[in-house]
């Protein structure tokens, strides 16, 4: 592995004046100029749900013994969960310009789109971009050789971005699916008007812990079937494969700060079961659900 060295500190060892062979010596000997890109800036998710917003961007600025000189391309490569790599693009030296500090700085992007067509992906999965600079004087320098202390820092330069693919429902569209609402209540005595609202295809259906209590009694007949006591239960509702839209949204009541709950998916089949969501005593307002299929 190269090692990429570019400032020396003094050192000082006190050896007998017979013995040439020092620290100094052998750093001397092993010194190596390298080149690095650092990261100027880098910005965007990548969501399973819109893909076609999903873009990642990036600038960087090389840096080598000759300000950028013996930079000859950039190769950036792509691949998804450990699997095989594939060249997604070559920036070559014309397409980077003079930045602010006399280096040459470029930017790129990658759309999610993109990855689909030239990889392809799952919900959850992780991309990984990864860069590699190639000099004139035939080296290459990528993630493998740059120490910790060159990845943070001023030189920002970890060679490679990892991004996972979210699967935040930020559009309304409905997922068809099985939805369980776990709820508590941590005093015991259910839900005080606070409840779990589901509005689908205009439809609107509401999940909560049926109060003990007689001032609850006309909300309790608004509710959708509950599964329980005054201490935790379940509501369950399945949204069917022809459902348009869906909005999720947390309605306040009083002693919030004794509830909490879990939306639980599965797919129709059954399978894929994963939490999509969790709250205790959370703001009121709509709620985005993370889906992954």
């Amino acid at each position: 592995m190269k090692k990429i060295i570019y400032f020396l500190s003094l050192v000082i060892v006190l050896q007998s004046c017979e013995d040439p062979d020092n620290t100094v010596n052998f750093v001397l000997d092993n010194y190596e100029t390298g080149a690095v890109l650092r990261t100027i800036s880098s910005s965007g998710d990548f969501n399973y749900y819109d893909q076609a917003s999903s873009i990642f961007s990036a600038t960087i600025e090389a840096h080598d013994v000759e300000d950028g000189g013996l930079m000859q391309s950039v190769e950036i490569f792509l691949s998804v969960d450990g699997g095989s790599e594939i060249l997604y693009r070559t920036l070559q030296p014309g397409e980077f310009t003079t930045g602010p500090t006399g280096l040459p700085r470029a930017s790129f992007q990658v759309g999610l789109s993109e990855v689909e067509t030239l990889v392809g992906f799952n919900g959850g999965s992780t991309v990984k971009i990864r860069l590699q600079l190639n000099l004139t004087n035939g080296k290459t320098y990528s993630e493998n050789d740059v120490a910790g202390s060159m990845t943070g820092s001023y030189f920002k330069s970890p060679f490679a971005y990892r991004k996972i693919v979210l699967c935040n429902v930020t559009d309304g569209s409905a997922v068809p699916g099985i939805y369980t609402i776990k709820m508590q209540d941590s005093y015991g005595d259910g839900w005080q008007d606070s409840r779990v609202r589901l509005t689908l295809d205009g439809q609107v259906y509401d999940f909560a812990m049926p109060s003990p209590y007689a001032s609850g009694v006309a909300i309790n007949a608004t509710l959708e079937s509950y599964t329980g006591d005054d201490n935790a239960g379940i509501s369950t509702i399945t949204v069917p494969a022809d459902a348009s839209t869906m909005k999720w949204e947390w309605i306040v009541g009083r002693f919030p700060e004794e509830t909490s709950y879990t939306i639980a998916f599965t797919s129709l089949d059954g399978s894929n079961a994963q939490n999509c969501y969790n709250e205790a005593n959370g703001p009121g307002g709509e709620k985005i659900l993370s889906i992954c299929q």
